[in-house]
């Protein structure tokens, strides 16, 4: 983990959405690093073996990934914001979906059932597709997107969108991929939590994190608001730890 005082070494996560920021989380949670490291040093025995569905994920990501190198598949009943899709023989070029053409930016989860799920991330932005017929391995195709609804179709299509521009200009499109308002409160969090883990008592984080006068002879009764904020921080970092991050995913 990122040493929790180094403001630069989290810097880069106030540009990520929020499906990052649930890494971030879920690699810190020791159950799913214990259940990562098992599958990624081979499973044991099948009914001993532990499911990624559990931390919903398509596949185990190694816990020591932090981003922007982790590329997490997320299963869309924690995160909405996937567009289903049917792979068909494209009809023309200028509809073609080609693979090839983001490069190392993509991964593909194979699921229970033998569907692929699409995930296209620079480390920080993502667009997730599942396809649920069809395979995008066998050269360029056309994709026939699933939209349903209309309150529940809102996310997928926003997912179609940064698709879409994605495919028209080669990156992401910073307007519909837009900083998250709670990132730097979710980055303190995240430090505060690293904190925990190396050691660090509710003074020292509120001094490094909050204000130098935690670091004052009676500073519980002398910022008592100082206190009060380090508190919640550290409830906050706990909460998020144990599972907390599925909210972020909603």
């Amino acid at each position: 983990m990122a040493d929790w005082q180094d403001a630069q070494a989290y810097a880069p996560l106030l540009e990520a959405d929020r499906s990052i920021f649930a890494w971030e989380w879920l690699r810190r949670d020791p159950l799913y690093r214990a259940a990562a490291w098992t599958a990624v040093e081979g499973p044991r025995a099948e009914d001993e073996t532990p499911r990624p569905e559990r931390w919903g994920l398509h596949e185990f990501e190694r816990p020591d990934r932090a981003a922007p190198d982790a590329r997490p598949v997320w299963c869309v009943d924690i995160h909405p914001y996937v567009l289903g899709a049917v792979a068909a023989g494209a009809k023309g070029p200028d509809d073609a979906f080609d693979l090839e053409r983001f490069g190392l930016t993509t991964r593909i989860a194979t699921g229970a059932v033998g569907r692929e799920h699409l995930l296209i991330s620079d480390g920080l932005r993502a667009i997730r597709i599942d396809v649920l017929a069809g395979t995008l391995s066998e050269g360029p195709v056309e994709l026939r997107y699933l939209l349903a609804g209309l309150v529940s179709a809102e996310r997928p299509v926003l997912t179609l969108r940064r698709l879409l521009a994605l495919r028209r200009t080669g990156n992401f499109s910073r307007a519909l991929h837009r900083p998250e308002t709670r990132a730097r409160r979710w980055l303190i969090t995240l430090r505060t939590a690293a904190a925990l883990a190396a050691g660090a008592d509710q003074r020292g984080i509120a001094e490094v994190l909050l204000s130098r006068t935690a670091g004052e002879p009676r500073w519980r009764a002398n910022a008592s608001s100082v206190r009060s904020q380090v508190q919640r921080l550290v409830a906050g970092a706990r909460q998020m730890t144990k599972g907390g991050y599925r909210r972020l995913l909603q």
